[in-house]
């Protein structure tokens, strides 16, 4: 049995279900005395939390994802995904995990509708010589597929490259950038005749334009099938995202926008950046304003990560 709990006052009544991690406001003047005493009944709370939830779920039409890097999903992060709306993982596989635990992670996503997206990315891959560790990734993933039936394969692989990290960035970063995009050009032609169809998905920070760089950035989303937008500066996130969206929209390409969860970054932002003090409703809530600014666009949300979606999940 979840335990319910409320409390009351000038905001109204709050009903907490430590089952599903759910809390549901009820403002004041929205129901009678009669109603008070009657929301002890289940049936009417389940009304109310499900109406919650299903308000919660339309938010999440242009769908929902979180990056996994620690491990696969257990089934705790599973419920945490179900939960939060998640739609899809973008799962790093590490070297160690057995065919048989990649196989029952496939088919265990799909019973549950989540779509796969594989993760890798090192920040050496952005020169063209080292187009092949673009390339393996793309083998492994068709590897994977012929592990499991075609309802349960991996939908796309999202490449977390990170070129500004390099030596190189500070003396000719124009040609760096060129070279990663001709990488992204190469390993979307190897797999496009591919019988299953591998979406081709590029992670950039949000600040590429601001650098100056925009026509690299340009062609990188041009280039791409989805764009993942690393939005990583708490409070700006409509403007940051400003030319992004409006390349994506243009090139009609999907873009996900990514809010950091992770606590470590704190001491070094002060706060600035992640959003791991201020909870998931503050997630939630800038996404809904990111969305009603650019009502025309295909912009998913995304979290970064699947281990700290779980820990605001139980702070909720």
């Amino acid at each position: 049995m979840p335990l319910l709990c409320g409390c009351s006052g000038q905001e109204g009544l709050t009903l907490y279900d430590s089952r599903n991690y759910d809390i549901v406001t009820l403002e004041e003047g929205s129901f009678s005395k009669g109603d008070e005493e009657e929301i002890s009944n289940p049936g009417v709370l389940a009304g109310v939390r499900n109406g919650a939830r299903e308000s919660q779920k339309a938010l999440f039409i242009r769908g929902a994802g979180v990056f996994s890097w620690d491990h696969l999903p257990t089934i705790k992060d599973i419920q945490c995904m179900q939960d939060n709306f998640i739609s899809e993982v973008y799962q790093y596989i590490r070297p160690d995990y057995t065919e048989d635990e990649i196989r029952d992670f496939l088919v265990a996503m799909s019973e549950v509708d989540i779509d796969v997206y594989i993760l890798d990315g090192e920040a050496e891959w952005s020169y063209r010589r080292n187009y092949d560790g673009m390339k393996g990734v793309l083998d492994r993933v068709r590897y994977y597929n012929s592990l499991v039936g075609p309802t349960d394969r991996i939908k796309g692989i999202v490449y977390d490259v990170e070129p500004y990290v390099l030596d190189k960035w500070h003396n000719t970063p124009d040609d760096l950038l060129e070279e990663y995009t001709d990488n992204i050009i190469r390993i979307r032609e190897e797999c496009s005749g591919d019988e299953d169809h591998i979406d081709i998905c590029v992670c950039i920070p949000f600040s590429y334009d601001n650098m100056g760089y925009d026509r690299r950035m340009r062609n990188i989303i041009r280039e791409a099938d989805q764009i993942f937008v690393l939005n990583y500066l708490k409070g700006r996130e409509i403007e940051n995202v400003k030319r992004e969206a409006a390349l994506c929209r243009w090139y009609r390409k999907r873009m996900v926008n990514v809010y950091e969860l992770q606590p470590g970054l704190l001491s070094q932002t002060t706060n600035t950046i992640t959003y791991y003090k201020d909870g998931l409703d503050a997630v939630k809530q800038n996404y809904k304003e990111l969305m009603d600014a650019y009502p025309s666009h295909d912009i998913a949300v995304g979290y970064h990560t699947l281990e700290y979606l779980r820990v605001l999940s139980l702070e909720k």
